[in-house]
């Protein structure tokens, strides 16, 4: 009798417990819930809108465009190469590899030479948002005016008009880069590819030399649609299949009028409906879904529009203010020879105040395109949050020939905010992680992105 009622008023006490728990938990949650909508409201968040998806002939083009190793020099590279699904939009190597290398994704090696890729491949998520106004980590490729579709460029003055945005205007550039797609002077695709595509000269590739890198630019872009369409000679059945779908796609246009523009627009109108992300466990969160995110991301998105200052920078719809800043991250890069310092900004505009800045990482699906910075010299989130919290850690530090391992220059390029050193703890920054999370989402599926063959027949490694 005595042990029964024992074991009953420890379990009326483990109720209790339990009860209480809960309640304390719900009050704690809340409280939590009410301090983030003091920020949703400070900070006007609303969930992320999209354009709609539409298969349309434009979009057939530029994804069949966006995939086919056809617009390399040597056939072996597309745009794909660089933007995998599985690697968050990027290709989850440090620096990446594009022709001249084997294989798909952080297993990708080069197959001959030295790498010279100066940077870590950006993700494309979301790129067709109106708070998107600079490309490329350095963002040599901006928006000067949108109502006049005015842009900066490596082309300058010479950039043709037509470009419907600045995603269009940065589709055309890797094409003409010798380490990204386009590849050298005298070499031939491989002998694997399919008999029509197989063992055919780097045509795309005049000279060892040009006038100027413009001239080169311009030269590559005039061979790349002769190639796609055989403006200049009888289509090969491939290439009448091209010439189809940029009719269709551009109904007012003859075969002979397209231009490099249009592939840029066709590439642009693909990422744009492909690459979106909405829906996340964050948008559903301000949307009003208190449920959507658990109470660890919730202290994590405090953290980042709190006290870790996150905000300050990573603000907007894709969490970037699109600007330039200085975070500590110092690499070098092979120029003409040699490596230099990567001077980022600074190496764009020429004003030497902007060395060593880099535009600011939007973060949604964050959790997948690392490593991280610029360089890709950050493995994991965790630790590139710690080198975001210390940027001169290593200020006084000395290299093994005498240097120092961060120069005075170096050190005052970092940005105020970060410089005077922000604390988290270990438990803040797994929050932060958690709330990072929150931002992950894929609207539209593999099946719905991925083509089952593109026009030249060429394989898809994806």
């Amino acid at each position: 009798m005595r042990a029964g009622l024992v074991l009953l008023v420890f379990l009326l006490t483990l109720a209790v417990t339990n009860i209480a728990s809960h309640y304390v938990a719900q009050g704690r949650e809340a409280a939590l819930d009410s301090k983030l909508q003091k920020v949703v409201d400070l900070y006007r968040l609303s969930p992320l809108s999209i354009r709609r998806y539409e298969a349309d002939p434009k979009w057939k083009l530029g994804q069949a465009l966006f995939f086919d190793p056809i617009l390399s020099g040597d056939r072996d590279v597309s745009c794909a190469t660089c933007h995998l699904l599985q690697n968050g939009l990027s290709d989850g190597l440090p620096r990446s590899i594009g022709t001249d290398g084997e294989g798909v994704g952080p297993d990708r090696k080069l197959l001959k030479g030295i790498q010279v890729h100066p940077r870590h491949a950006l993700d494309l998520w979301n790129r067709d948002n109106n708070s998107v106004s600079a490309f490329f980590w350095d963002g040599h490729v901006e928006v000067l005016d949108s109502r006049k579709r005015l842009f900066r460029s490596p082309l300058g003055t010479a950039l043709p008009t037509g470009f419907q945005n600045a995603m269009a205007v940065q589709a055309v550039f890797p094409i003409t880069i010798s380490d990204e797609m386009l590849g050298y002077y005298g070499e031939h695709s491989s002998k694997t590819l399919p008999a029509n595509q197989a063992n055919k000269r780097n045509e795309l590739v005049l000279s060892t030399s040009y006038s100027s890198e413009i001239a080169k630019m311009q030269s590559v872009h005039t061979l790349l649609l002769n190639r796609l369409l055989a403006i200049d000679s009888k289509p090969e059945p491939w290439q009448s299949e091209y010439r189809s779908m940029f009719r269709r796609a551009y109904p007012r246009k003859t075969v002979s009028e397209m231009n490099i523009v249009d592939v840029g627009n066709a590439i642009a109108h693909f990422e744009e409906l492909a690459f979106a992300s909405t829906d996340s466990a964050w948008d559903r969160y301000i949307g009003g879904d208190q449920h959507a995110i658990s109470e660890q991301a919730k202290v994590g998105a405090l953290v980042f529009y709190g006290e870790g200052r996150c905000a300050a920078c990573h603000t907007g719809p894709l969490f970037s203010d699109f600007k330039y800043h200085g975070v500590g991250i110092f690499s070098k890069i092979y120029v003409n020879g040699q490596y230099v310092n990567d001077l980022g900004r600074g190496g764009v505009t020429g004003n030497p105040r902007e060395n060593y800045e880099f535009r600011t990482s939007p973060l949604r699906n964050v959790t997948k395109f690392g490593p991280y910075f610029h360089d890709g010299s950050t493995p994991s989130l965790y630790d590139a949050i710690v080198r975001h919290l210390e940027p001169l850690a290593k200020v006084g530090t000395y290299n093994p020939d005498g240097s120092f391992f961060i120069e005075r220059d170096q050190a005052d390029s970092v940005s105020p905010i970060l410089a005077t050193g922000i604390k988290l703890s270990k438990e803040q920054i797994q929050a932060l992680i958690a709330f990072l999370s929150t931002l992950d989402s894929q609207s539209r599926s593999r099946d719905q992105i991925v083509p089952a063959r593109v026009p030249s027949g060429i394989p898809i490694s994806y």
